[in-house]
């Protein structure tokens, strides 16, 4: 970042690629469009060399990257609410990115892959429909596996509202995915 902030651009392509796949499956967890998701990253990117400035080595890079990736997410949630007709995280779009999702996974038989399908169909359409606050914890924690104590420092909430997010997330994606975990045993 000290070479960022004296406008090293190899230092600032280093940075993009050892951070910008994190940050696009962290951002497709959140609204399962791959679009969308590169489109975020490049907007965090871009808020990233604005700010360099600003940054201080108080903590771990990643974390001022994932804030600033927070902060543009929940920005960009507040402007699509207000708009009618659009949709983000879960609406129709969301929908038709579901059906390509598993392609070339796993064993290959058409049941197998449909079944498999179908399963991450339901475990994408549950957390779609978490609130955006379960979500993130539950993205942050499952999916890019970081410890409570940094998504306490990306999300700026205490640890305590991390464990109890996360908690009620898992309860919630239980209960909507019953069904499913009951015809698979």
């Amino acid at each position: 970042m000290a070479r960022i902030q004296a406008d090293d651009m190899k230092a600032f392509e280093l940075l993009y690629a050892r951070y910008s796949h994190p940050l696009v499956n962290f951002f497709y967890q959140m609204c399962f469009d791959r679009v969308a998701s590169e489109d975020y990253v490049q907007e965090t990117f871009l808020r990233v060399w604005r700010a360099r400035q600003t940054y201080r080595p108080i903590g771990k890079v990643s974390t001022w990257l994932f804030q600033i990736g927070k902060h543009y997410w929940f920005n960009e949630r507040d402007k699509q609410k207000r708009r009618p007709f659009h949709s983000v995280a879960g609406g129709d779009d969301a929908q038709s990115q579901w059906g390509n999702m598993a392609d070339g996974r796993g064993d290959s038989a058409p049941e197998s892959v449909a079944s498999a399908s179908e399963t991450e169909v339901a475990i994408e359409q549950a957390v779609a429909e978490l609130s955006d606050k379960l979500r993130s914890v539950f993205v942050l924690a499952r999916y890019r596996g970081m410890p409570y104590a940094e998504i306490s420092s990306i999300l700026e909430i205490p640890v305590g509202t991390v464990k109890s997010r996360m908690s009620l997330a898992e309860r919630q994606l239980r209960t909507s995915l019953a069904p499913i975990l009951q015809e698979e045993n």
